[in-house]
């Protein structure tokens, strides 16, 4: 009973045995955690910049282009490992 609920709760993606070759999603899940965490820096700046003129946060808007600029980078390093490994896999099935 035990192999059959590990079995069937398994990931669609893996690193390990038959399924070594599924897309990798984490750098994904980063980025779309990264644009959540930059939207609530940004949303924060704007109110606390809200409460009156002296009220700053500092590097509101830095902090927050730096969040989408890694975010991009992480959708692309993950576009690029998934074009690789699924290279591999259709050389493997060639093969």
């Amino acid at each position: 009973m035990a192999r059959y609920s590990y079995e069937r709760n398994r990931m669609a993606s893996s690193h390990h045995g038959e399924h070594e070759m599924l897309p990798i999603t984490w750098p994904f899940r980063a980025a779309g955690t990264v644009l959540v965490l930059a939207t609530v820096w940004f949303c924060t700046g704007w109110g606390i910049r809200d409460l009156g003129p002296e009220e700053r946060l500092a590097g509101h808007m830095p902090v927050f282009w730096s969040g989408l600029l890694l975010a991009v980078v992480l959708v692309v390093l993950g576009a690029i490992m998934n074009t690789a490994r699924e290279r591999r896999r259709l050389a493997k099935l060639e093969a």
